[in-house]
């Protein structure tokens, strides 16, 4: 019975089984969906409690971790700001077509401009970061450089793409100097970089440029993950850019948690300092190539020590004087005499001057071994220096009749004594210094010294622009002397304070030590005071020697100034002198050794004791 039982029902105790498993998914089931209503209704409380947080942690685009759970609990204190910064109010950026200039690892107040495609500096910006060898002439509206021997001109204007080298015309694929709107002019980057050494990059939205003008070693890190530059340390400070992991910065500031930091794009800004790794100190490349003045320019002079006697004339002299003048003058090895006096320009391309030179002076000075350097000055006549030397046909003018001149009488060189009031140096300088570079030209072709004096450096007189001497000129003539003069108050005509700091002064501005010729007095002043009135008058050394004995006074070395100083009163009146005699002359040539200059003038014949030119002669050597 029971096999027929089986046979009979054998699906009701298949089915059995099969009741369980359903109800076993069935709870299963339950449970799970019963889960996941739970998960859900989790994930709405927590996304309605802290969905703002989650939104902010997620938006800042900053790697998951344990600071991302801490801002999406908290957002208001451990969020990431997802402000980004205006970028043209970051960079400084007003007209549309302005560049911000970040210089190394700064960014710097002056701009550059952005002109059809092509970047461009002002002028001031060039003379500031880059080379002052560019002259402009805006009467002319020219732009020139000069190297040792050639004048490079171009015309400024927005159609203007090409140069001249003498003849020879140049073609560029760009407007070489133009003007701004509002009258500023720039020159393009590209033409800037033929005259100087440095390196740009420019990058636009928002116009932005690196530029380097010096190298050294940075240190260069490597960003870990993709996060943000920020404006200031903090996760709160602005979004300057994003950065990708690979991305290498220069590390700039170090600090606890943050680092300052300069993108390869040139944005400056913050990152922590657990984004960062690798760091290393890299050597920059120094840039070069550009044209070099200093390797262009004869910067050893044609003589190795020169001692040079000024020969003051008034009328033309055929030398009969002169064995007389300079027999003492052990040593002396050049006269320059005083010969021409400029009047100024009187047309466009027509100058005139008085000339006193003589072809019988030049030769017995060469029988005497001495090379004659003619002396062209300005203070004998009231002129315009402005007309003369602004205008490049004044310019050549003056320079074809020097030089004609020079043939006519076989000298061997010019001295240009060209000086100039405060109130006429920065509008006079600028144009005078090119004048420079041009007869430099023309001296060098044909084998012709050419000298400068020059005043002890002071704030005021920069604009004749020592450097620039330094390279064009043979020798530059440090006059050391006039501290007091006429219309100043009393003192010594030279202290050793003053001349000493002159050359250290000449030497800093970039002339080479082998070009300086120091001029040193051959006279006195003899002061008189009575109230507030002050006059004083020149005297050669032994006539001021006469001065003191005659009055039979008793002189005291003043260690300041190294000089024997007397006085005397007579009524109401101070007498005062400071002598130069053999004591100030030696005190004077040891300083003048002890700075590494070997060539000494003075000024002038006639006035000096026979004693000093032995004194000179046996330091200078």
């Amino acid at each position: 019975m029971r096999g027929n039982e089986e046979e009979r029902y054998p699906r009701r105790r298949r089915r059995r089984p099969q009741k369980a498993n359903r109800e076993v998914l069935r709870r299963f089931r339950n449970s799970v969906i019963a889960f996941f209503v739970v998960l859900i209704l989790i994930v709405v409380v927590v996304w309605v409690a802290f969905g703002n947080g989650i939104r902010q942690a997620m938006a800042s685009g900053e790697k998951f971790g344990t600071q991302w759970l801490l801002a999406a609990l908290y957002p208001e204190k451990y969020s990431y700001s997802t402000e980004t910064a205006d970028l043209r109010d970051y960079f400084k950026l007003e007209a549309s077509e302005d560049i911000a200039i970040i210089l190394q690892d700064e960014r710097i107040n002056a701009k550059g401009k952005l002109f059809d495609g092509t970047v461009y500096f002002s002028l001031d910006t060039v003379r500031d970061l880059f080379t002052k060898r560019f002259y402009v002439n805006t009467d002319e509206n020219v732009l020139l450089y000069s190297t040792a021997d050639a004048v490079i001109t171009v015309e400024i204007g927005e159609n203007s793409k090409a140069y001249r080298v003498g003849d020879a015309l140049n073609t560029t694929d760009y407007v070489i100097a133009r003007y701004g709107g509002d009258g500023t002019l720039y020159i393009a980057a590209d033409y800037v970089k033929r005259y100087a050494n440095f390196s740009y990059q420019f990058y636009p939205e928002p116009n932005r440029m690196q530029v380097y003008n010096s190298w050294g070693a940075d240190k260069i890190a490597e960003i870990k993950d993709n996060t943000h530059i920020r404006y200031q340390g903090g996760i709160k400070s602005p979004i300057l850019c994003p950065v990708s992991k690979g991305d290498k910065v220069e590390v700039l500031e170090s600090m606890e948690n943050w680092s300052k930091v300069k993108t390869e794009d040139c944005y400056i800004g913050y990152i922590e300092n657990e984004r960062l790794e690798d760091a290393e100190e890299v050597k920059a490349v120094p840039v070069s190539g550009a044209y070099d003045p200093g390797a262009d320019y004869q910067m050893t002079p044609p003589m190795e020590r020169v001692i040079l006697g000024f020969h003051q004339f008034f009328s033309p002299d055929d030398g009969t004087g002169l064995n007389e003048m300079t027999a003492n003058a052990v040593g002396m090895n050049v006269v320059s005499p005083t010969w021409f006096f400029l009047k100024g320009a009187t047309g466009e391309g027509e100058v005139d001057y008085t000339c006193i030179a003589t072809e019988k002076y030049v030769s017995r000075a060469h029988e005497k071994g001495y090379q004659v350097w003619a002396l062209v000055e300005n203070m004998e006549n009231d002129f315009d220096e402005y007309e003369l030397f602004s205008s490049s046909a004044n310019r050549q003018a003056l320079i074809d009749r020097l030089m004609e001149e020079a043939e006519t009488y076989g000298f061997d060189g010019f001295n240009m004594d060209i000086e100039l009031t405060d109130s006429k140096l920065n509008k006079v300088g600028p144009h005078y210094v090119q004048f420079l570079r041009e007869l430099s030209i023309r001296t060098h072709a044909a084998g012709l010294v050419l000298s400068v004096d020059v005043n002890v450096p002071t704030e005021s007189n920069r604009a004749f622009d020592l450097k620039e001497q330094g390279y064009v000129v043979d020798y530059v003539v440090m006059m050391g002397y006039d501290e007091h003069y006429v219309g100043s108050d009393a003192g010594a005509v030279a202290s050793v304070g003053f001349v000493e700091k002159g050359l250290e002064d000449m030497k800093t501005l970039g002339v080479p030590v082998e070009k300086i010729i120091c001029a040193i007095p051959f006279y006195t002043r003899i002061w008189r005071t009575e109230g507030a009135n002050v006059t004083s008058e020149a005297v050669g050394m032994d006539t001021a020697a006469e001065w003191v004995n005659n009055r039979s006074l008793t002189t005291s070395w003043e260690d300041e100034v190294c000089a024997n100083y007397a006085e005397k009163r007579d009524g109401t009146a101070l007498y005062q002198v400071w002598l130069e005699d053999m004591d100030s002359t030696q005190a004077r040539l040891n300083i003048i050794s002890g700075q590494g200059v070997r060539s000494v003038a003075g000024w002038k014949l006639g006035l000096e004791n026979a004693e000093v030119w032995p004194m000179i002669d046996a330091l200078i050597k």
